[in-house]
């Protein structure tokens, strides 16, 4: 401290820095230091989207990749709108080149499915995240959490194809795909696609195998146990034990079809029904023809074959097949019309040359081409179309075209037909005079009788006159002539052979007539009784005495 020339003291101020400051800096380094260390050295963080948390405990689950730690969850939350779980997860450092696009995630606990018993070592030590390291795309903001591993690594070799179906449920993930019975891929996702409203599908067939899917393959649903009951019979297929309880698809390119070029990834095919359904998409060209049938259609659908002499020609299109613009009575004369369709590629192939459909059917119908319904299976009724030549057909008198398509005549078949035949047979023999007859042979049955009567007389006084005494003053011959009369009277006798051979058979023809009675009564009451039965006629009432 100096004085002025005021007397006013100056104060000078130390300016020497104190070693204790020396501590809490140091301190902050450190912190500092630990700090950026800790967040430098940092893995990346991960957000999951799942429906449930079951099995998830932060900070003790872990997220392994082939067996492996790489990471903890952190965190596990309801999101926003409180209909999911997001699960927050630090991986290791380092690990950042594991997640792409494409990586995928899915808890690992006990399951029970197709494939046995998986997860069982997660029972000690709790249920843990497996990663599935992915190769292209950016990491993105958050991955979906999958309940179970997925069927085909996304960077697996092979090809991916898309199914559409009408039906659902015909295929669930997991099914095999099969090729000719040999397992070659995995049915991955099943959804309802609401832009098509239809099933699809997507199958994984891997690697070296999908070189068998080419542009002309086919799919189809193979059943483990499939019955069909159509017109063409009753047939039952049974897969193999692959596809016995749970199903799958098969494919294969059909019989006389090309290989075709290799398809492209995430081409689509539609999936068929069986494998029969595929060989009748084939023929996509055909022509239409209209049908009127007098008889009842039930027992024929959508579907049936129109064939010629069991060679199948086309298909039924629609059954009962309704006109725009054409009006029928509803009369005993009524007609109802079918809709067939004629496919050429069925037989032209097989006839070569220049088949001429049209032609062959103008000729065909000039000499007795007509259709009818047959029943191909009598278990179900089916029913199918048949042509065929028919000498006694009537001569066609009908349109040769309506509503633009071209009119094939018919007539009745099957058991109708049989049913008209046995009608006109029972109609002749109920114009059979058969009362007349029958009273005829009654007549000449007792007649019989009577001529026996008067032959026992006549032996009676023939043996008389044999053993009298004026027999033996007769002359020799004479004598001789009565005995062998006699003799021959007497195998006519009561007690002879042939006499009882001659009652017998009258007896038995009597019985006849008389069980014939009902019967012919019954078909002058109903001329359709051997067919249809007859109703029971009412029990005779007895009269009532007289007072």
């Amino acid at each position: 401290m100096t004085d002025n020339q005021h007397g006013i003291a100056n104060i000078d101020q130390i300016k020497r820095w104190s070693p204790v400051w020396i501590v809490p800096i140091v301190t902050l380094l450190i912190g500092g230091w630990i700090l950026f260390y800790h967040f430098s050295h940092q893995g990346p963080q991960v957000t999951l989207i799942t429906e449930s948390a079951e099995g998830i405990v932060a900070g003790k689950t872990t997220i392994k990749s082939r067996s492996v730690d790489i990471g903890t969850v952190e965190s596990a939350v309801l999101t926003d709108d409180l209909h999911h779980v997001e699960i927050t997860a630090r991986l290791n450092a380092g690990m950042e080149k594991l997640l792409h696009k494409d990586s995928v995630f899915w808890v690992v606990k006990p399951q029970v499915g197709r494939e046995g018993i998986t997860g069982l070592g997660t029972l000690l030590s709790g249920a843990y995240i497996e990663l599935q390291p992915g190769a292209k795309g950016e990491q993105p903001e958050h991955y979906q959490l999958l309940d179970a591993p997925p069927l085909a690594p996304p960077d697996a070799k092979g090809i991916r194809v898309i199914l559409d179906s009408k039906k659902a449920g015909q295929l669930n993930a997991g099914d095999p795909v099969l090729f000719r019975g040999y397992r070659v891929g995995t049915v991955e996702t099943s959804s309802f696609d609401t832009d098509k409203r239809m099933m699809t599908y997507q199958l994984f067939i891997a690697a070296p195998y999908d070189r068998l899917v080419t542009t002309n393959v086919r799919f189809w649903k193979d059943s483990g146990i499939a019955v069909d009951m159509s017109a063409s019979g009753m047939r039952v297929e049974m897969g193999s034990l692959t596809t016995l309880f749970s199903g799958g698809v098969s494919f294969d390119v059909p019989d006389g079809w090309e290989l075709g070029e290799l398809a492209k990834n995430q081409s689509d095919y539609h999936l068929f029904d069986d494998q029969r359904s595929i060989q009748d998409s084939l023929y996509t060209a055909h022509t239409d023809f209209l049908m009127f049938f007098t008889d009842s259609i039930r027992g024929l659908q959508v579907g049936a074959p129109v064939e010629f002499r069991g060679i199948r020609l086309g298909t039924v299109a629609q059954v009962p097949y309704m006109i725009p613009g054409v009006n029928q009575a509803l009369n005993t004369d009524y007609r109802v019309p079918v809709l067939i369709r004629i496919e050429p590629d069925r037989f032209i192939s097989r006839l070569g040359g220049d088949f001429n459909l049209e032609k062959h059917l103008q000729d065909g119908k000039r000499r007795g081409l007509r259709a009818t319904l047959k029943t191909g299976n009598l278990l179900s009724g089916a029913l199918f179309v048949d042509l065929d030549f028919y000498d006694n057909a009537p001569a066609y008198k009908g349109p040769n075209e309506v509503a633009g398509l071209e009119v094939i005549p018919t007539v009745s078949g099957g058991l109708s037909q049989i049913q008209q035949k046995l009608m006109a047979a029972l109609d002749k023999i109920n114009a059979l005079p058969l009362n007349p007859m029958l009273n005829e042979a009654t007549g000449t049955l007792k007649e019989s009788q009577r001529t026996l009567q008067q032959m026992q007389k006549t032996l009676n006084n023939l043996n008389q006159i044999t053993g009298s005494p004026a027999m033996k003053t007769l002359p020799a011959d004479m004598q001789q002539t009565l005995r062998e009369l006699n003799r021959s009277m007497k195998g006519l006798q009561p007690g002879s052979p042939a006499y009882n051979k001659l009652v017998g058979d009258m007896q038995r023809l009597d019985q006849v007539l008389r069980e014939l009675q009902p019967v012919l009564k019954t078909l002058n009451a109903k001329s359709n009784a051997l067919v249809f039965e007859a109703k029971p006629g009412q029990d005779p009432q007895p009269k009532r005495a007289k007072q």
